[in-house]
C-alpha cells in the first residue's frame, strides 16, 4: 500500500459504503464518512473536510431498483447530479484533494453486444441517459486533479445487495430466472470492488472510465444455473417479463435489459481478480460461512 490516506466517502452508510469504508480501514486509510446532513449544510462544512482529503470517493445515489415514477425518477437524478455537483465544487476549492473516484454503473453501455472502456458506445433510455449526465458532472473536476469513473456491475455479496435477493428460492429447492434468462448479467463480487478501489487509489497512473465487473460473461439464466448447481437445486422456475412490467413499468427494463461488460482496464493494469468467475464466488461465500 502507499502512504495512507484520509478519504471522503458519500454514500458512506450504504451497501457498498460500509464494505469499501471498513476494508480501506484495514488498508490504513483514515475514512471521513460524508453525510446527507453534511451534504446539505450551506455554511462550508464540505469545504473544510474536504481541505483535509487527500482523495474522495462518491457513491451517493438512490438505490435504482424501484418503480420510477416521475418523482422518483427525479430523485434518482438529483441524489446523483446535485450531490456530484456540490462534491465536485468543494473538490475543486481544496488544494489537498488529488484524486477524485465517481460512480456510474454498466447501465452506461447498450443491451447488445460487449463492450469495454474503449468501445464508446452509449445505451439508449433512462438509466443510461442518467449514467452520462452523473460522469459528466463529475468530468467538471478540475484537469489538476485525476479523475476515475467506475462504472460498477451488480455487486454481489454473501449478505444484503442483489444475491440475497436472488437467492430467496433457493433453500426450498428452486430457482428463479427473470423473463427468458437470456439478458447479460455482468457482476462483481463485493470483495473484488473493494480491491479494485483499493488498486486505483495506489495506481495514480489510472483515470478516467473504468469497469468494476467480472472477467467472466453470464447471461441469467447461466448464473442462476451455476448457483442452482451449487446449491443443489432441483427445479429452474421461468417469471415472464410482464410481471416485472406490471409491478416495476420502465424500471423493469434494469432486470429484462442487462449489460456485457468486460473489465479491460484493470486486467491491463495488473489486477487480479479474487473471483474471476461465479464458481469463484459461490466457493468463497460457502467458506466464509463455514
Amino acid at each position: 500500500m502507499e502512504t495512507p490516506q484520509h478519504i471522503a466517502i458519500s454514500g458512506a452508510s450504504g451497501f457498498v459504503g460500509t464494505a469499501l469504508g471498513k476494508h480501506l480501514t484495514q488498508c490504513g486509510h483514515h475514512i471521513i464518512p460524508i453525510t446527507r446532513e453534511i451534504l446539505q449544510k450551506e455554511d462550508g462544512t464540505l469545504e473544510k473536510i474536504l481541505s483535509h482529503c487527500d482523495s474522495v470517493i462518491n457513491l451517493a445515489g438512490a438505490p435504482i431498483n424501484h418503480r420510477w415514477s416521475k418523482p422518483y425518477k427525479q430523485q434518482l437524478y438529483d441524489s446523483r447530479i446535485l450531490v456530484t455537483r456540490k462534491l465536485i465544487k468543494a473538490a475543486n476549492l481544496s488544494s489537498q484533494v488529488k484524486t477524485f473516484i465517481s460512480t456510474s454503473a454498466v447501465g452506461y453501455y447498450p443491451s447488445e453486444n460487449c463492450y469495454d472502456e474503449f468501445s464508446g458506445h452509449k445505451g439508449n433510455g433512462f438509466l443510461s441517459d442518467l449514467c452520462q449526465d452523473w460522469e459528466e458532472e463529475a468530468s467538471k473536476l478540475s484537469s489538476e486533479k485525476r479523475l476515475v469513473i467506475t462504472r460498477f456491475g451488480i455487486v454481489l455479496a454473501a449478505q444484503g445487495g442483489a444475491f440475497e435477493q436472488m437467492i430467496r428460492t433457493v433453500p426450498i429447492g428452486i430457482t428463479t430466472i427473470i423473463g427468458n434468462g437470456e439478458q447479460h448479467f455482468s457482476w462483481i463480487d463485493i470483495t473484488d470492488l473493494c480491491r479494485a478501489f483499493e488498486f486505483i487509489l495506489d495506481s495514480v497512473q489510472l483515470s478516467g472510465a473504468i469497469n468494476l465487473t467480472s472477467p467472466q460473461h453470464l447471461t441469467q439464466k447461466e448464473f442462476m444455473k451455476i448457483v442452482g448447481k451449487h446449491y443443489h437445486t432441483f427445479l429452474s422456475l421461468y417469471i415472464p417479463a410482464f410481471i416485472f412490467k406490471l409491478q416495476m413499468r420502465e424500471a423493469a427494463s434494469f432486470l429484462l435489459n442487462g449489460q456485457c461488460v468486460e473489465p479491460t482496464r484493470l486486467l491491463q493494469s495488473g489486477f487480479t481478480f479474487s473471483s474471476p468467475d461465479l464458481e469463484s464466488f459461490l466457493k468463497r461465500i460457502s467458506m466464509t460461512n463455514l
